[in-house]
């Protein structure tokens, strides 16, 4: 029986023109997963980029949730 793919939480910055950057943490099983649950919340125009990761000690402080994006 295959293993379930592991979880790893990244850091997304979002940057849009005239507004502060902003960095939310995200819990996927891959990078292009933070990536698009950034995107469905964020304007077309933004630019998403992974900045970091998060250990698996501080993700379940922080109570992440698969593909809820939270602002850090």
């Amino acid at each position: 029986m295959p293993k379930p793919p592991k979880r790893r939480a990244d850091l997304v910055s979002v940057s849009e023109k005239r507004e502060a950057m902003r960095v939310y943490a995200v819990l996927a099983t891959a990078p292009d997963e933070a990536l698009k649950a950034i995107a469905l919340n964020a304007l077309p125009t933004a630019q998403l980029e992974i900045v970091g990761g998060l250990s698996r000690d501080l993700a379940k402080r922080l109570r992440l949730k698969l593909g809820e994006p939270l602002l850090v």
